[in-house]
């Protein structure tokens, strides 16, 4: 009577055998996932040979003006990397999956000769403007932070040559893109990858504004951002700490970061003092809104306005912001951060 019916107990049997299949499989994955999981490559072949090249030119801000970088990416290396297999499912040891998963993508030799004429252009620029090391860093990203953004939802990240034709990517497209990059200019690098977030951005070597407890100084690729600043246009908070997965050890560091944290003390300073003085101001009774003390207190609450809008709208100028809040604190008393000394940044 304890036994069952024929039919019922072969059932029992296959489903405790695929449950066992289930239990071994995912053992063998956290310990050996390497040798399961292939890593993503462009394959050009006969379907993808032989197409015309593709004129790219883009035209961003950067410091006071305006650059203009034009390359040619291969029609063929393009059609190739759109039928690239590069689905992404981080099982077993998240890091080292990671870790093989973006290089590889980043190091796809497909994809070396836009990494060559980028930086060929980019260093064009910088003899130009005579830019230091963080100054040169800040123009690769502000190119590549520049390309229009959209979201792509669960799809998986663009190669190089996707990105720039497409002429739009997401985060994870454009920080594959900056890093490989960076990398070849030989800055330390690694990728910050947000899981509950569903976000990507980058972390630098730096001497100084270290995101949490990483050691690294953040740097966003979604839209133009100060190095140090998690982009205005970013929804969701960054609650969650990044998987961080190293990119390349360089010897360039970033030695800005002290002004790029007074610029960010200063934006969140100014922003609070704005509020502070809106609510003052909306106390005031009718008859006080001609007096001279609400005067004031509306000239320094629009001026700590202007402030954080120059701040905000300027984020490919460091330099330039950094000098200006400087003067501004010269000029008149408002409500900032203590000055760091001149002269501290690269």
């Amino acid at each position: 009577m304890d036994e069952f019916p024929p039919p019922l107990r072969v059932l029992q049997l296959i489903l405790a055998g695929f449950c066992l299949f289930l239990v071994l499989f995912g053992l063998v994955i956290m310990a050996m996932p390497q040798e399961f999981f292939s890593v993503p490559a462009v394959v050009l072949d006969n379907t993808t040979s032989g197409l015309p090249p593709v004129n790219v030119s883009r035209a961003f801000p950067f410091r006071n003006g305006t650059e203009t970088v034009t390359v040619e990416v291969s029609g063929s290396v393009y059609a190739a990397s759109k039928k690239t297999h590069r689905s992404l499912v981080l099982l077993g040891d998240q890091k080292t999956a990671g870790v093989r998963y973006y290089r590889a993508m980043i190091d796809d030799p497909s994809q070396d000769r836009i990494y060559r004429d980028l930086i060929d252009r980019f260093r064009t620029i910088r003899a130009a403007r005579n830019l230091t090391n963080d100054e040169y860093l800040e123009l690769i990203s502000a190119y590549a932070q520049s390309i229009p953004y959209r979201d792509g939802g669960s799809r998986p990240p663009k190669y190089p040559a996707e990105l720039l034709v497409d002429n739009m990517g997401d985060c994870d497209d454009k920080s594959i893109l900056i890093a490989g990059l960076l990398a070849r200019e030989g800055y330390t690098v690694v990728l910050f990858k947000f899981g509950p977030e569903q976000h990507m951005a980058m972390g630098i070597g730096s001497d100084a504004f270290p995101y949490k407890t990483t050691g690294y100084t953040y740097l966003e690729g979604m839209t133009p951002a100060y190095v140090g600043f998690p982009t205005a246009h970013l929804q969701i908070p960054l609650n969650s700490d990044p998987l961080v997965l190293p990119v390349s050890s360089g010897t360039r560091v970033y030695r800005s970061g002290n002004e790029t944290r007074f610029i960010s003390d200063t934006a969140a300073a100014a922003q609070q003092r704005e509020k502070e003085l809106t609510a003052r101001l909306d106390a005031f009774p009718l008859s006080g809104k001609d007096s001279r003390e609400y005067r004031a207190l509306l000239h320094e609450r629009d001026r700590n306005a202007a402030i954080r809008g120059y701040i905000l709208s300027h984020p490919y100028d460091r330099p330039g912001v950094y000098a200006f809040l400087q003067r501004e604190m010269n000029n008149e008393t408002v409500l900032l951060p203590s000055a760091i000394p001149a002269g501290t940044g690269g």
